[in-house]
């Protein structure tokens, strides 16, 4: 991955995003080309770097979303880089996934969680398990405290992290969480 093309057009920070999906697909060892569900497009920094690794990216997020994290020109940036061949958007609820159970090798949620109701959080676990495939996982990305001092700076009523485990209820999953350089990674596979 060119580094300094990937600045140019995804933000500085873009090498502490890469680097904390790079440690989460290592432990994921994914087969190439799998298909991957991205949940909160926003920069698309996410479904851009699941690309460049030559997977194929489903992502969305509601068309309702009004919040300055949605509706961003994330195209301009995956064509840019050349990622673009590799990512479909399709508007959806986490709630209520419009696709068939055991759809994909995996399902990213890179910063989400935690904006999402809590009174829907049990129901996006759910959903996000469904439509992962047998032996796939579900991976949410919330971040450090440092890293929510940083992003309160610009955004200072952001929600705190997201504990996922919390809401599990009854689902027969096991966990690994591993640490990044900007979020705290919950891998969650049906057990």
């Amino acid at each position: 991955m060119d580094m300094a093309l990937a600045t140019q057009h995804l933000g500085p920070q873009f090498g502490l995003i890469a680097a904390d999906i790079d440690t989460a697909l290592a432990e994921l060892r994914l087969p190439p080309g799998a298909e991957v569900l991205d949940v909160g497009t926003g920069e698309g920094k996410s479904a851009i770097t699941l690309a460049l690794h030559g997977f194929r990216v489903l992502t969305g997020e509601p068309a309702t979303d009004t919040t300055h994290y949605a509706n961003k020109d994330w195209q301009s940036a995956a064509a840019a880089m050349g990622a673009a061949p590799l990512i479909t958007f399709q508007p959806f609820n986490a709630a209520h996934m419009p696709f068939a159970s055991g759809r994909f090798a995996a399902v990213v949620f890179f910063g989400v969680l935690h904006h999402i109701a809590q009174s829907e959080r049990a129901a996006v676990f759910a959903e996000a398990l469904r439509v992962t495939a047998p032996g796939g996982a579900v991976v949410f990305f919330e971040p450090h405290a440092e890293t929510l001092a940083k992003i309160r700076v610009t955004d200072p009523t952001h929600p705190e992290a997201a504990n996922p485990a919390e809401y599990q209820g009854s689902l027969r999953v096991s966990e690994t969480r591993l640490a990044g350089q900007r979020m705290n990674m919950f891998i969650y596979r049906a057990a």
